[in-house]
């Protein structure tokens, strides 16, 4: 047996190791590794074994999932914890064993007849003896001291049988441990690399930036090139690794991989079974012995020429057969070639040679730590990923949100190390001194980045916003719709009261408002965020300062024509959003939608009327049936009649009043839709002022 010690362990941001192992195998060597058995399922999803110089690996064995008792129910052994060997040697009588007592030189061979425990008087007291029987090959029976005896057992059959229940019960005294045993061929020397997956603790990266350090002289040398007052100073960065193995990682290549790669638990351990469909086999009842009755002898006739015919019918059953293909492949490795160094390690996790190596991997970076490393089993350390100068200033960060009084101190940290920097908290330590605490977001090489560590107290802000009433500056007319075009002004006046004794530089994150809002002054922001425009001015010692800030959105609302009132109109006109003809044309329009609008109403009032002496009729009706043939009745009778005519003529004219109006109401609809559609007219109203004058009208457009 030999064991694979931990050579390489590569850490991800998503919960899960890499490890590779390394050792030299010599001819045809079993291998084998533990592991938990919640770790077995990620062991059999990533296990790869490489075998080089011509060696192959045979299979790969592991624990099942059965329990102990089930494993050991075949073995007709069982050893108790206590007066183990005592209890043994009673379950191999009639095995061969070769003895030999501890005093003396020879050694007998025989058949193990058992033990008995004999009684003997001593000065002391009864002492109690186990001795041991043995039938020799040459037929004698010796008896010999148990516990002063060697015992061989030379059965291979029980010899096997013990090993197996003695490996059987040490693994199951290791709680959910799981073997697994590699099982390699070969001949010579060869290396043996075996890798795999399984989940492990996140690593976690820390940073301390030092500001003020004093610079050697090849760093005074190059000072910054952007001239704006940087200085060089120092991030040191560490990565928080966790060993919650077993095992210690004794001088280990470590590398750190920061990313999301996709991955998942699957459950490759527990056996699987598919419930098979049940297929009866097809039976026949039994068939009765038969019965022959009673025949009598007859005579054929010459003429009768009668044949019995026997057909009998043969039942085929096809059966198919499953074939198998089997495969193994062998990969070869040699060391001391390029290619085949690619081959020896499994990962797509590489290195290039600087003091903390990094490189990129697709959306992958990589730490790769230069020196081997060292972490205890159920231990914890820090490893140093970067130390290195970097390009920044102190500058003062304000944000409303965060602290409407004070601004911010921060670093306008530039990533000069050439390396991605993983998020992380950050100590900032200025001339040896802790000054605060931040929070450091992943950064590329080139990134900048704010890093707020501290409140200024030393400068105070207030600030103050006006929202200006909407005007409209631009009208568009298409069909029969009429666009008004608007501005809406928001104006903020931050005011920054100094009291440091130095010049300051100081950003403020003005909030945007939305993806339509635009800045007008200042002309361009400094720098643009998702939800700010970050503005920069100079704060001179000992002063107030007053920034302005004027922001701005356009506002578009649609109004139809025909559904538009007279008292909307009459607003238009009244602040000239149209020149004269369209002002002209828009009028005629309403004239129109006027007289169809009379027009309907008074055929509503027509069609209510119909009604009313429907409604009328009927009651007339209704009366005249109930009269009889009486001369009282008669008089009432003619005048009902006499209405019901005028009622009739009334009929009659509403109809072609009716007929009339709507004629009229669709020739003024047809009117109406041509002139909406000849309509078009795009013009400037006024320009926006910030004062409370009306403006003077600015046309620039046309029918």
């Amino acid at each position: 047996m030999s064991t694979l010690p931990i050579r390489r362990v590569v850490l991800y941001k998503h919960g899960v190791g890499f490890f590779e192992r390394e050792a030299t195998v010599t001819g045809d060597q079993a291998v084998t590794l533990t592991f938990k058995q919640r770790e077995v399922s990620d062991v059999l999803k990533s296990l790869t074994v490489l075998d080089a110089n011509g060696g192959v690996v045979s299979a790969v064995s592991y624990d099942s999932t059965t329990p102990v008792e089930q494993l050991l129910a075949e073995i007709a052994i069982n050893i108790p914890d206590g007066g183990s060997l005592v209890a043994l040697l009673p379950q191999l009588k009639g095995a061969r064993v070769a003895v030999r007592p501890t005093a003396a030189a020879g050694q007998t061979q025989g058949v193990l007849l058992g033990i008995d425990t004999v009684e003997t008087r001593t000065p002391s007291g009864v002492a109690k003896q186990v001795r041991v029987s043995v039938l020799g090959d040459g037929g004698d029976v010796r008896t010999f001291d148990l516990f002063d005896l060697d015992v061989q057992i030379l059965d291979d059959g029980i010899r096997r049988d013990l090993d197996y229940y003695l490996k059987t019960q040490l693994a199951s005294k290791k709680k959910d441990a799981r073997t697994f045993t590699l099982f390699t061929q070969g001949t010579g020397e060869r290396t043996l690399r075996v890798s795999y997956l399984l989940e492990a603790p996140v690593w976690k990266a820390t940073y301390r930036m030092l500001l003020g350090e004093p610079l050697d002289e090849t760093a005074a040398a190059s000072p910054p090139e952007n001239g704006e007052g940087h200085t060089r100073s120092l991030i040191q960065g560490w990565a928080v690794v966790d060993n919650t193995s077993d095992e210690d990682w004794d001088l280990i290549d470590l590398t750190l991989v920061a990313g999301l790669p996709v991955s998942f638990t699957h459950d490759l351990y527990t056996p699987r079974y598919i419930k098979r469909p049940v297929v009866a086999v097809q039976e026949t009842t039994g068939v009765l012995p038969p019965m022959a009755e009673t025949g009598e002898e007859f005579e054929l006739l010459d003429d009768d020429d009668g044949s019995d015919a026997e057909h009998a019918s043969e039942s085929h059953i096809t059966s198919s057969h499953t074939l198998q293909a089997q495969f193994a492949g062998r990969i070869k490795r040699h060391r001391g070639k390029a290619s085949a160094s690619a081959m020896l390690r499994p990962s797509g996790v590489s290195s290039v040679a600087t003091q903390t190596r990094e490189r990129q991997v697709g959306d992958l970076f990589e730490y790769t730590i230069d020196k081997p490393v060292t972490v205890r089993r159920n231990q914890s350390a820090l490893v140093p990923i970067v130390l290195k100068p970097f390009a920044g200033r102190a500058v003062l960060l304000y944000q409303k949100h965060a602290r409407p009084e004070n601004p911010i101190r921060c670093v306008e940290f530039e990533n000069t190390t050439g390396l991605t920097l993983e998020g992380g908290p950050v100590t900032v330590l200025d001339a040896g001194s802790y000054v605060g605490e931040a929070m450091l977001d992943t950064l590329k090489p080139g990134e900048k980045r704010l890093v707020g560590y501290a409140v200024e107290l030393a400068v105070r802000a207030t600030d103050k916003s006006n929202i200006q009433t909407e005007r409209v500056t631009r009208v568009l007319v298409r069909g029969g719709t009429v666009q008004l075009y608007s501005a809406q002004s928001q104006i903020t006046t931050y005011t920054f009261v100094g009291n440091a004794d130095k010049e300051q530089v100081l950003y403020v994150d003005h909030p945007r408002g939305g993806p339509d809002w635009n800045l007008v002054e200042p002309a361009k922001p400094h720098e643009i965020t998702d939800n700010y425009w970050r503005l920069k001015i100079t704060l001179p010692p000992k002063t107030t300062t007053k920034l302005l800030v004027h922001a701005q959105r356009p506002i578009e609302e649609k109004v139809g024509l025909i559904d538009s009132t007279d008292t909307v109109l009459g607003y238009w006109l009244e602040r000239k959003y149209f020149d004269k003809e369209v002002a002209q044309a828009i009028r005629a329009i309403f004239e129109t939608r006027q007289r169809d609008a009379a027009a309907q109403e008074q055929i509503q009032r027509f069609q209510k009327e119909r009604e009313k002496i429907h409604a009328e009729q009927k009651r007339i009706r209704e009366n005249l049936a109930a009269l009889g043939d009486r001369p009282s009745e008669k008089e009432l009778r003619e005048r009902l009649v006499r209405t019901l005519t005028q009622q009739e003529d009334r009929l009659e004219e509403i109809d072609r009043d009716t007929h009339s109006l709507q004629v009229e109401r669709d020739g003024l609809r047809s009117e109406l839709t041509e002139k909406l559609d000849k309509l078009e007219y795009e013009g400037t109203v006024i320009k926006l002022t910030t004062d409370g004058d009306s403006p003077t009208p600015d046309f620039s457009g046309g029918l």
